[in-house]
């Protein structure tokens, strides 16, 4: 996106909107703005839908979803203590202490 033209005065984008859908479709987003305050942008479809579609959910999202269908949204579960856990005590389980003596 490109946004570091000035903005469009909001008369000067009404007597030139179709440069400035133009504009819009080709460098990206344009600013219109009304007494020096940006007001509103012209965007391009593209850059709209972009915008508009669902995010993707994080892991820890989608854990903490699967928990509450499942009932388990008030026990004493933490999630973030889990996986710092899991980190500490390195691949298999085992400290990584305790790889360093195996065969």
């Amino acid at each position: 996106m490109n946004m570091t033209s000035a903005a469009v005065p909001i008369f000067e984008a009404k007597n030139k909107l179709p440069f400035y859908i133009h504009q819009a479709e080709e460098n990206g987003p344009v600013r219109i703005s009304r007494h020096n305050d940006v007001v509103a942008y012209i965007v391009s479809k593209e850059d709209f839908e972009k915008a508009m579609a669902p995010k993707e959910k994080s892991l820890v999202e989608k854990i903490q979803e699967s928990r509450i269908a499942y009932g388990l949204e008030d026990d004493d579960f933490d999630i973030t203590e889990y996986y710092d856990s899991i980190r500490e005590r390195g691949y298999y389980g085992k400290s990584d202490s305790e790889h360093l003596f195996e065969d």
